[in-house]
C-alpha cells in the first residue's frame, strides 16, 4: 500500500512560509496526539531550523490519555517543548500562557533591549491536524475555515489573538515522499491526505491490524466481534455482518464496511486510540 501524496501547492506555500519565517519569533508546530512520530513532518528540521519551536498535541481527546503523557515526556527528554491540547474541548488560556510562557526567554531579550513587541507566530503542521480549529479558538472568533479533512487552509493569513499575540495561519505540509508504508498508512488514518487517492479497503485492513495490537477490546466491544484470531480480511466481513452491510446475493459489502471503519476510528466513536508509542 504505497500512498503518496504532494499537490504543488504544497510546494508554494513552502516557499511563502520559508520567506516570512524572518517576521516571525516563534514556530507552534500542531501533531496529531494520536499518532505524534507520523505527523512530524520531518522537512521541517531544515526549514524551521533557526527558529524556537513549540509543539501543541492536538485532538489529544481522540487519543489514549496515558500514551499521550508518554510522548510528552518523550519530547521533554529532548528539551522540546510541547502540550497537549483539544481544539473541541480544551482550556484555551492555559494554551494561550503555555506559548507566551515558551517564548518567554526571547521576551525578556526584547524587554532588555527596550523593546515592547507584539509576540508573532507561526503555526505549522501536516494537513488536518488541526491549525485553523486552534486558532479559531484561541481568537474567541471563527475568523478562519475549518473541516475534518485535508486541504481546507490554502494561504497564509495573520490572526490577531490579543494585543500582546499574532499568529499567522499556513498550510497543512507534507513532504515529498514518505519514507515508509506505515507512516503514510498512519497519516493516511489520521485524515491527513486526499481520499480520493486511497484504497479504503486497503487502509481498512491496516486499521484492523494495529487494533487487533493496540486496542482488541475496543474492536471487539465496538463491532461484536467474538475472535479476533482471523485475518484481517476475515474480520472486516464480521464487521460487515455485525452492522448488517451485505449486497444482493448475501455478499458482505467490505467497501461501505471499510469506510464505516476509517470514518468512525477518523471520528472518535471507536474510543480514545493512539496509533504509536513513543520509543
Amino acid at each position: 500500500m504505497d500512498i503518496q501524496w504532494y499537490p504543488g501547492h504544497m510546494t508554494k506555500a513552502r516557499r511563502q512560509l520559508k520567506e516570512k519565517l524572518k517576521t516571525v519569533d516563534l514556530v507552534i508546530e500542531v501533531l496529531d496526539a494520536r499518532a505524534p512520530e507520523s505527523s512530524l513532518n520531518p522537512d521541517f528540521d531544515d526549514l524551521l531550523s533557526q527558529k524556537m519551536r513549540f509543539y501543541i498535541l492536538n485532538k489529544a481527546d481522540l487519543a489514549d490519555e496515558n500514551i499521550t503523557a508518554g510522548w510528552l515526556r518523550y519530547f521533554g527528554e529532548k528539551d522540546i517543548r510541547a502540550v497537549s491540547f483539544s481544539a473541541a474541548h480544551g482550556n484555551v488560556e492555559r494554551l494561550k500562557k503555555q506559548i507566551v510562557d515558551c517564548a518567554a526567554p526571547l521576551l525578556q531579550r526584547y524587554r532588555e533591549r527596550g523593546m515592547n513587541k507584539t509576540l508573532r507566530c507561526a503555526i505549522v503542521g501536516i494537513p488536518n491536524v488541526g491549525k485553523s480549529a486552534i486558532l479559531n479558538r484561541l481568537s474567541g472568533e471563527k475568523k478562519l475555515k475549518e473541516g475534518n479533512r485535508p486541504g481546507v487552509t490554502k494561504a497564509l493569513q495573520w490572526v490577531k489573538i490579543d494585543d500582546h499575540l499574532e499568529i499567522m495561519d499556513t498550510p497543512g505540509l507534507l513532504w515529498p515522499k514518505f519514507q515508509d508504508e506505515k507512516t503514510g498508512a498512519v497519516v493516511a488514518l489520521i485524515g491527513s491526505v486526499k481520499l480520493d487517492i486511497l484504497d479504503e479497503e486497503a487502509l481498512a485492513y491496516y486499521l484492523i491490524g494495529l487494533l487487533k495490537c493496540t486496542a482488541p477490546a475496543l474492536l471487539r466491544e465496538r463491532y461484536r466481534l467474538d475472535d479476533l484470531d482471523k485475518n484481517d480480511f476475515e474480520l472486516l466481513e464480521d464487521i460487515c455482518r455485525s452492522r448488517g452491510f451485505l449486497l444482493k446475493g448475501g455478499i458482505y459489502d467490505t467497501e461501505r464496511g471499510a469506510k464505516t471503519l476509517l470514518d468512525e476510528f477518523k471520528n472518535g466513536k471507536l474510543g480514545r486510540l493512539s496509533l504509536e508509542k513513543p520509543g
